[in-house]
């Protein structure tokens, strides 16, 4: 027996195949800046990049083999829109001083967590380079200027799930990106 999940209230805005696209053009040009480059250290922002950060490393081909990491960090909370306080729970990691380091964002909206994280990096583990990959950046909401190295897409003021993104911990596994319809933060 399969369930089906109910999607009625989501608009796709991006399908499964659009992604999948994307991604690869994505991991080329990362493999093409990265390939001279030894000790790529690839740190996933939990939870929702964990899709992008899957299909994206398969598709990044260097000479050195990569090592991925992770950590939590949340402005959102369970609402819909960013509580402005950066939570980070879970921001273990080994020593990657002086590494070549590439943080993978699910969406880039206010711009807080990007840039506390980025700046955690670079006070206390002094990188080689440093950048900024994210699957969707929303620049109509930046309230902190940044800008990710590499995008996935960008889309209006509007809420997303699926492909890793939530609404109160539902809809990460869809395959495709949409729109939350009659949605109240």
């Amino acid at each position: 027996m399969t369930t089906e999940i109910a999607t009625t209230n989501i608009r796709e805005i991006y399908s499964a195949e659009k992604i999948e696209g994307r991604i690869k053009e994505l991991g080329a040009e990362i493999s093409n800046d990265y390939r001279d480059l030894d000790n790529l250290v690839v740190i996933g922002v939990m939870k929702g990049a964990f899709c992008f950060l899957a299909d994206l490393v398969r598709e990044i081909k260097i000479k050195s083999p990569l090592q991925i990491e992770f950590v939590r960090l949340s402005s959102y909370g369970s609402g819909t829109e960013s509580s402005g306080n950066v939570q980070a729970p879970y921001l273990d990691l080994p020593n990657i001083k002086r590494r070549n380091i590439l943080v993978v964002e699910d969406i880039i909206d206010s711009g807080r967590t990007a840039k506390f994280f980025l700046d955690y990096l670079k006070d206390q583990f002094d990188p080689n380079t440093l950048k900024l990959a994210s699957f969707l950046d929303k620049p109509s909401r930046r309230i902190v200027q940044i800008e990710p190295d590499y995008r996935g897409f960008e889309i209006d003021d509007l809420f997303v799930v699926g492909y890793g993104l939530d609404f109160a911990e539902n809809y990460r596994e869809l395959p495709f990106l949409g729109e939350m319809l009659n949605v109240e933060g």
